[in-house]
């Protein structure tokens, strides 16, 4: 039994050793730095597709092995994690206990030998007695807000003070808070996911599609502990995470940049999305208006807006809005119809005709005529739809309503038609990410920012004052040191003494 136990202190203190070694650390953080640059360049999550279309086939399948197309969740890259999140603590723990015996340790009065050891020394004769020559060193001393402990021997009275000295622990708030951030990260990877959601307007879901499985749940279900909740979907065998309620689009819609003539310019200036939340039973639990970096956020999973499109053969509705114009501050009231359809509008007594829908429209504000272009994608830049009123059968007229119209167009009744929407033809990208460790992480980097700033700009100051008399009168002897920053250190010393000397 002995034996044994001495083995398994050998072993305990060889790992510790290796955890310790700052020698492991500089490799670690090396190996890290080439993987973040290959992360960097060789794009994380992409289709195969896209892979294909940028490296052969051949390198495709190597880099796969490898991990390289999604290397932030892979197994290797999670050991690295670990290993210097190991190695930043045992480096921590093991340096920890010597200085915080620095910081405890009582500052004692110095013997001669010792201050001819220090690297600041002044020595300045002032005239009185010792008590005034001790009450103006002590009136110097706390108005450079030094608080000092007095020792009294034969013949000479001293003043013992130090400041600054938990500076020392600057290094130790380095070592914490990027421990959080990897502990974070490892968090993150362990139990947190990356997925994405295409919803079309008036569309709900509540499942998104992953892009990486919770690494959590694929070790339990490979060790038979507990089955994954990811499902699979019948679509093209997606992997998709349950959400517990439903998503759905309400509304979407794309802002264009205008121009000074008013016109859009076919640049998009923001696009945004109307979200609401369901439980799985229907009822409505909330809603949000997205846009980029502006999510919703729900049980702990971020929906972020990312992208949009139009819905493959998709035909959506035309909303209309009809206003009264001597009450143009209403709100009015809003139909729906598909293009080419007629509806009856009982409030105005008129039939109202969908006679045709556009994506891009200008009207001429100088002609009032209306120019119709091309679109990529039939992008909605401009949506505009051809109307015709009746009443009963009759024709009455036809105009043009459009989205964004520097001149609206001439209704000849006393109510005005104007352009609501075209809702269902779009969809939008949503981004989805569940991070439970993000909130660790951020706060890693705020101790990021205090940590440095304490090791480098902090430091540990000890001070001495000796007074003892010589002939009548009264000589005082000024030593320091400092751990760190003595040129900035050398100028305050030199300021107390000249104050004590006056």
């Amino acid at each position: 039994m002995e034996n044994q136990k001495g083995l398994v202190e050998v072993a305990s203190e060889k790992i510790w050793k290796f955890l310790s070694s700052v020698k492991l650390a500089v490799i670690l953080l090396i190996i890290l730095a080439i993987v973040s640059v290959i992360g960097t360049v060789i794009q994380q999550n992409e289709s195969p597709d896209t892979y294909l279309r940028e490296y052969s086939q051949t390198t495709v399948d190597i880099l796969e092995m490898l991990g390289f197309f999604d290397m932030y969740h892979t197994w290797w890259f999670v050991l690295l994690l670990f290993l210097l999140t190991a190695n930043l603590t045992v480096c921590t723990l093991d340096r920890f206990p010597s200085t915080w015996r620095v910081i405890n340790a009582p500052l004692k009065p110095i013997e001669d030998d010792g201050l001819k050891a220090l690297p600041f020394k002044r020595e300045v004769t002032v005239k009185g007695a010792m008590n005034a020559a001790e009450e103006r060193a002590a009136a110097v001393l706390s108005a450079h807000r030094y608080r000092f402990q007095k020792t009294q021997g034969t013949g000479t009275v001293q003043l013992v003070m130090q400041k600054g000295a938990y500076s020392r622990l600057g290094y130790i708030i380095t070592h914490i808070s990027i421990l959080l951030v990897f502990i974070g990260a490892l968090i993150g990877a362990f139990f947190g996911f990356k997925a994405f959601l295409n919803l079309p307007e008036g569309g709900a879901s509540k499942f998104v599609y992953l892009r990486n499985e919770p690494m959590w749940d694929k070790i339990m279900a490979s060790l038979g502990v507990a089955d994954s909740p990811v499902v699979y979907s019948p679509e093209g065998g997606l992997p998709a995470m349950p959400l517990g309620y439903f998503v759905r689009c309400d509304t979407f819609d794309v802002d264009y940049y205008i121009n000074a003539s008013g016109i859009p310019t076919g640049m998009p200036s923001e696009y945004h999305s109307t979200l609401s939340v369901f439980d799985l039973n229907g009822q409505k639990i909330l809603d949000k208006r997205i846009r980029v970096n502006d999510p919703l956020t729900f049980h702990g999973i971020t929906f972020y807006q990312s992208s949009y499109g139009m819905v493959p053969d998709g035909r959506g509705k035309i909303l209309l809005n009809i206003r009264r114009k001597n009450n143009p501050q209403a709100e009015g009231e809003t139909i729906s119809l598909d293009p080419g359809q007629a509806l009856y509008v009982p409030s105005i007594d008129r039939t109202i005709r969908a006679l045709g829908f556009a994506p891009y429209g200008i009207r001429n504000p100088a002609t009032g005529q209306v120019q119709f272009y091309h679109t990529e994608n039939q992008e909605l830049i401009n949506p505009t739809v051809e109307i015709e009123v009746l009443k009963g059968t009759k024709p009455l007229f036809r105009a043009y309503v459009m989205k964004t119209d520097p001149s609206e167009p001439q209704m000849p009744e006393d109510y005005r038609i104007s352009y609501g929407g075209y809702w269902g033809a779009r969809y939008t990208g949503l981004q989805v990410t569940k991070d439970p460790g993000v909130w660790i992480v951020y706060t890693g980097f705020i101790l990021l920012c205090i940590g440095p700033l304490i090791a480098f700009f902090g430091s540990h100051k000890k001070l001495w004052v000796k007074i003892q008399d010589r002939k009548g009168q009264a000589v005082i002897t000024v030593a320091a040191t400092s751990n760190r920053n003595r040129v900035g250190f050398e100028r305050e010393f030199n300021r107390i003494v000249d104050e004590i000397a006056k």
